[in-house]
């Protein structure tokens, strides 16, 4: 099976570069646990002053924060595809202004991980302060450890790398998703991404 890295990338879109206030660290956001309780009910992000031209909205919405931001429609592909490894935590988008412009966006958290990185062939480098891959040159998938029913999930020693399935893929296209890039997993350079 073959296996791709997902990222929010547009050229034009709007970008966030703050969760909401009272939120759960951004780390927390990569540890692949639960968070919808600490999360704040109608919580609120705006466009980032960094970038005030970018207004457009896509399904997948870029962020300097780590996470996947993302519009209700891809929620939706994903309950579709019946994948349970994950908790949508729904915020208040709002203009560069603090202005609300559209409902059914919300974070999406993907719980849990696989062991999808071979820690042996692939070319990294590893954080000082942990053993968490920071970078990553050449990744190489690991062969059969990864459940075959994984659709979306999170690779073990680099928390942040969310990979989806060649269905996942398919899925998104088909249902006409916006805002994302799936890039092959095997030689990904997290670099040039």
């Amino acid at each position: 099976m073959n296996y791709w890295v997902l990222r929010a990338e547009s050229s034009d879109g709007a970008i966030v570069d703050a969760l909401p206030k009272d939120s759960p660290t951004n780390w927390k956001f990569s540890t692949g646990e639960p968070l919808a309780r600490g999360f704040p009910a109608g919580g609120r992000v705006s466009f980032s002053d960094h970038f005030p031209d970018r207004r457009k909205l896509y399904d997948f919405v870029r962020n300097t924060v780590g996470v996947l931001l993302v519009s209700s429609r891809v929620k939706q592909v994903l309950d579709d595809l019946q994948v349970d490894n994950m908790e949508f935590l729904p915020i208040v988008m709002c203009d560069h202004q603090w202005n609300p412009v559209v409902d059914g966006y919300g974070i999406l958290n993907i719980l849990g991980s696989q062991e999808a990185i071979d820690m042996e062939k692939s070319i990294y480098d590893t954080s000082a302060l942990s053993r968490e891959i920071s970078h990553v040159s050449n990744l190489v998938l690991t062969q059969g450890k990864v459940d075959p029913k994984a659709d979306i999930f999170r690779a073990r020693n680099m928390m942040e790398l969310i990979l989806i399935s060649d269905r996942t893929k398919q899925a998104f296209e088909e249902a006409g998703l916006t805002g994302f890039r799936a890039h092959p997993a095997e030689g990904f350079d997290d670099m040039f991404a």
